[in-house]
């Protein structure tokens, strides 16, 4: 029976991530993808690079106008005819000014899009290890329960061994560990869902690849 339950934890041991992956990589891509699309920052900066840069540029006036033309007639008959007038200017100061600024607006859009990958890398590795924190509490806690069964078995017990409640001090700390370790992966995963702009659902359907 010994000899089993070291083979269960090596079993555990072996699940514990060790480094980043390519899936962890190619997750974190697409999670970069969406984040871009949802951030104000990179839409605005993005913008900023495109037409609104010539928005000062270029300015067209429509108006509108009426005009009566009378005919010589023993009835006085009168025609109205409406029209409009198109008028179209250009700055050539401001013109000159938008090609001059648009490597500024490029740089703050390339400056925005890495903020934001480096602010979904920070918080995918964030849940990574918060993750892992509750396997690894997790299987403090199973190690608890083994004992717990090994010395019921032994003793022939029915009741809740000494090993399981409040007086061992061991046991305290490793319950209060996995209560923090949930607590921290349910907010890093919060956190991350934020940051890309999805929900939280969604943030675990696309790490779980379903």
């Amino acid at each position: 029976m010994a000899s089993e339950q070291k083979l269960n934890q090596a079993d555990e041991l072996e699940i514990l991530q060790t480094n980043i992956t390519q899936q962890d990589i190619k997750i974190i891509e697409q999670l970069v993808t969406i984040a871009e699309g949802n951030s104000s920052e990179v839409l605005d900066a993005k913008s900023a690079t495109g037409w609104r840069a010539f928005q000062d540029v270029l300015s067209i006036e429509l108006s509108p106008s009426l005009t009566t033309t009378s005919y010589n007639s023993p009835d006085g008959f009168a025609e109205n005819e409406s029209s409009l007038y198109l008028s179209i200017s250009l700055d050539p100061i401001k013109l000159i000014n938008a090609f001059q600024q648009k490597p500024i607006f490029q740089a703050r859009l390339h400056e925005a899009k890495q903020q934001k990958r480096l602010a979904v890398m920070r918080y995918y590795f964030a849940y990574l290890q918060a993750r892992q924190a509750v396997k690894i509490a997790a299987y403090r806690m199973q190690s608890f329960r083994n004992n717990e069964r090994i010395a019921s078995l032994n003793s022939q017990a029915k009741t809740t061994s000494s090993l399981h409640n409040l007086a061992n001090a061991d046991y305290v700390a490793a319950a209060t560990e996995m209560l923090n370790s949930n607590t921290r992966e349910q907010l890093a995963l919060e956190e991350l869902a934020a940051c890309v702009g999805v929900s939280t659902s969604a943030m675990m359907t696309m790490i779980n690849g379903r």
